[in-house]
């Protein structure tokens, strides 16, 4: 048996071994021990390498850089010679080793006490304790010793892994969470709770100690009735009673009181024996997506509004024509020729409108899709706005309160989309007859600056408050207040502005406020 002071020795050895989780640390003093306690002129540990065909050494002292990156023992040799927990083997080198033996000759070294490292009955590496005499013999006490330092090192290497396993899925559980778009609360019977990045900014919060300071942080009430959420109602108390619970929810942000609705689903995990260990809860934002659902039920709305109110007057004028018609030929009489003509201008002009709205709808989901195309051919842009300005002077003259100007030259050609174009000018002078509603003057210029040209259309309306000028010209935008009132669909002025864009131009609106009138400004590359 070992004397009191070696075990004493060991005692100390083991205890600064086991001092830290850290497997290296823990290699490194089972070899500064091994060479202390027998006592050898070398020691090292050998572990799998990362095939796990041969074992390599990890933790040395004595031995050289190149013995240490080049000695290898194959492990099914190694196998083979340890059959049994508690056994070792003392070899002459370098003729009994299963290393290589030019490398051991090399390294001078002429006995080995070899000791395999065992966990749950499989070997998991050997220590080695080498002495440089030939004449050196292994003693029973060191044996022992030996013996009792590799069981504290198998014992070492097996926590250390587990550590180091423990921490990795501790790792990959943090990367998980805060990889996930949607937000995660994992809470505790005990009360604590973990959330990740997600959760913190949908709630707008911190990193809180319990639960119970969660909620008190943030108000959360239901979606659809907009009361607030009775205590014990929460998903996670639900969950951690073992209930499976999902539902929409809407919460302020603890930090700003943004509104924010939330789809939240919530479920136990239960224990080995069926008890709840912990509940998990998921937050699904879904402002964005309600409020593009709200905005598609609106457009739909104002769509199939702004396209029935066509086929109103057309359906009217349509029987009033057929009307004329049959009792001019009941009584044998003549159709009276001019009106006939102004109902069918007026048909016309209502077909027009329909076909422009129309017209507009597939422009703007051609663009949003990419897709919209420009097919660029010789033209005469002034001849082009002129019979745009023309259609609305006769579209408003039986009103009469509408006058308009054109000044610019007489011919302008010019290189694009001429279908385009048009759409582009019916919408901007269209707006300023619409946007006008008690008439005034709609004043039409166009100048050309060497291959540019700006088309300037100004109406004496009802103008743009400043802060509303930087949201129109976006898709299903309409002005707020008065322009509210209008009808329309919030697409022609986007319409116009990707054609201008898409000829290498721009469009800007101008205005000084309410009821002072509106100037647009396109500018297109000839």
């Amino acid at each position: 048996m070992p004397s009191r002071a070696r075990l004493r020795r060991l005692h100390d050895a083991n205890d600064v071994m086991l001092a830290s989780l850290d497997l290296d640390y823990r290699l490194r003093n089972a070899v500064k021990a091994a060479r202390d306690l027998v006592p050898a002129d070398a020691a090292a540990v050998f572990l799998p390498d990362s095939e796990g065909t041969a074992l390599v050494i990890r933790a040395q002292e004595g031995l050289s850089e190149s013995y240490v990156a080049r000695q290898r023992l194959p492990i099914e040799g190694m196998r083979a010679q340890f059959r049994a927990a508690g056994e070792h083997v003392i070899l002459d080198l370098p003729g009994g080793s299963l290393g290589d033996h030019a490398l051991v000759t090399a390294e001078g070294l002429a006995k080995l006490l070899s000791i395999p490292l065992i966990s749950e009955n499989k070997l998991i590496g050997s220590l080695a304790i080498y002495a440089k005499d030939r004449s050196r013999s292994f003693t029973p006490e060191d044996i022992e010793l030996a013996h009792l330092l590799a069981a504290t090192t198998a014992i070492g290497i097996t926590h250390s892994r587990l550590y180091a396993e423990a921490v990795a899925q501790r790792e990959l559980h943090r990367h998980l969470l805060d990889a996930l778009g949607d937000g995660v609360v994992i809470g505790w019977p005990s009360g604590r709770y973990e959330t990740n990045p997600r959760a913190r900014e949908i709630l707008g919060v911190r990193q809180f100690e319990t639960l119970a300071e969660l909620r008190a942080a943030v108000d959360v009430r239901d979606l659809s009735s907009g009361e607030p959420i009775p205590l014990g109602a929460y998903p996670m108390d639900r969950a951690l009673r073992g209930e499976k619970t999902r539902g929409e929810f809407v919460a302020r942000r603890a930090d700003s009181g943004e509104r924010r609705e939330l789809d939240v689903s919530a479920a136990p995990v239960h224990g080995s024996n069926g008890e709840v260990v912990a509940g998990v809860m998921t937050l699904h934002d879904i402002t964005e997506l309600l409020a593009t659902e709200r905005e598609r039920e609106q457009f739909l709305s104002i769509v199939s509004h702004e396209l029935r109110t066509p086929l109103t007057p057309l359906k009217a004028l349509a029987q009033l024509v057929r009307s004329r018609m049959r009792r001019a030929r009941s009584q044998g009489t003549e159709l009276d020729m001019d009106s006939l003509d102004r109902n069918l201008a007026a048909i016309e002009r209502q077909v027009d409108r329909m076909n422009g709205l129309v017209n507009d709808l597939l422009s703007v989901s051609r663009a949003e899709k990419g897709s919209l195309r420009m097919e660029r051919v010789p033209y005469d842009l002034a001849l082009v706005l002129r019979d745009v300005v023309q259609r609305y002077i006769d579209a408003t003259a039986e009103e009469g309160r509408h006058t308009f100007t054109m000044e610019g030259p007489a011919n302008l050609p010019a290189h694009g989309d001429q279908s385009r174009v048009e759409q582009l000018l019916m919408n901007l002078v269209g707006n300023a007859v619409k946007y006008s509603p008690t008439g005034g003057q709609v004043r039409v210029s166009l100048a050309a600056d060497r291959r540019r040209a700006e088309i300037a259309i100004s109406d004496q309306g009802i103008g743009i408050p400043p802060e509303e000028i930087a949201k129109l010209g976006h898709p299903f935008v309409r002005g707020a207040g008065r322009a509210g009132t209008f009808a329309g669909m919030g697409v022609g002025l986007y319409v116009a502005r990707i054609v201008a864009e898409a000829h290498s131009g721009s469009l800007a609106l101008e205005s000084e406020g309410d009821g002072k009138g509106t100037t647009v400004r396109v500018k297109l590359l000839l």
